[in-house]
């Protein structure tokens, strides 16, 4: 039984999400984890009248917060009736950062699931889940996204580092009953390779070879136009990113992540990132 994290605003986007990867892993057994964080409105009160809120103001965003799960549950059971899935909620008065945080460890999840704006820009909470959260792959659906048959992961680097199979393992055991293929797509010249980078390219072709029976195959795109042209010419595609491990500049929040602007060229597919 594999474990999915979903948090939800409860938005059409959230919604459409959820069905893509309801769908997606229709043939596995999912333990499937919705998320909601909630606040109190505090804009306008002072300290006294905080102090004498009765308990119904602060039972209010809980129960409303609990009420919409339910639907939610509620909608996925009757609408998919997959007796491979099991559906459970979370409602929590925190920061959703920390709440992920805290559920991915106590729950063992295998793979998180955001959704994402599809625009030139990525949300501020996105960009601070991608940041901080690093035990479990994440995979970012865009606004309708659908699933073909024969769902291809396209997994793109550089190569100048040996890849981290951890979490590209756990993806593709979600996948098991799913017929999908591999394809590799190296950033960088197809003629200018290093050593070190077809060493790494080559070990990692051999690890793949375990999850799937069909050939692997690869491609070349040397510049950011041509990532773009890539992304754009397989929207049905997974694309697979390498999160690197974050250096003491990032750590302390001057740097962010290259995978954001790397994300960018690909706002209309499905992003799996996997970390270093």
């Amino acid at each position: 039984m594999k474990t999915i994290l979903i948090p939800t605003d409860f938005s059409e986007t959230s919604n459409q999400t959820i069905d893509y990867v309801i769908e997606l892993f229709k043939n596995d057994h999912c333990e499937f984890y919705f998320l909601h964080t909630y606040a109190f409105d505090i804009s306008g009160f002072n300290a006294i009248e905080m102090l004498q809120a009765d308990e119904d103001w602060f039972e209010k965003p809980k129960q409303a917060s609990i009420k919409q799960l339910g639907q939610l549950v509620e909608r996925c059971t009757i609408t998919y009736n997959n007796t491979k899935h099991e559906f459970n909620v979370i409602s929590e008065y925190a920061k959703l950062v920390d709440s992920i945080k805290t559920h991915i460890e106590k729950l063992n999840i295998d793979l998180m699931i955001l959704s994402s704006n599809g625009e030139k820009s990525m949300s501020t909470n996105n960009q601070n889940i991608l940041a901080q959260i690093r035990t479990c792959p994440i995979l970012i659906v865009p606004p309708q996204s659908s699933i073909c048959n024969g769902l291809q992961l396209t997994i793109a680097s550089n190569f100048r580092q040996t890849i981290n199979t951890n979490d590209i393992d756990r993806f593709c055991e979600l996948l098991t009953n799913t017929n999908f293929k591999i394809e590799i797509l190296v950033l960088d010249n197809q003629n200018t390779l290093s050593q070190v980078v077809n060493s790494n390219l080559n070990v990692l072709l051999e690890h793949l070879k375990k999850h799937i029976v069909t050939p692997i195959t690869w491609q070349y795109a040397n510049s950011p136009r041509e990532l773009k042209n890539y992304a754009q010419s397989h929207q049905n595609t997974v694309m697979c990113v390498v999160d690197k491990k974050p250096d003491v500049f990032r750590k302390i929040g001057l740097l962010k992540s290259k995978v954001i602007s790397t994300m960018m060229h690909m706002r209309s597919n499905t992003v799996l990132t996997i970390h270093q």
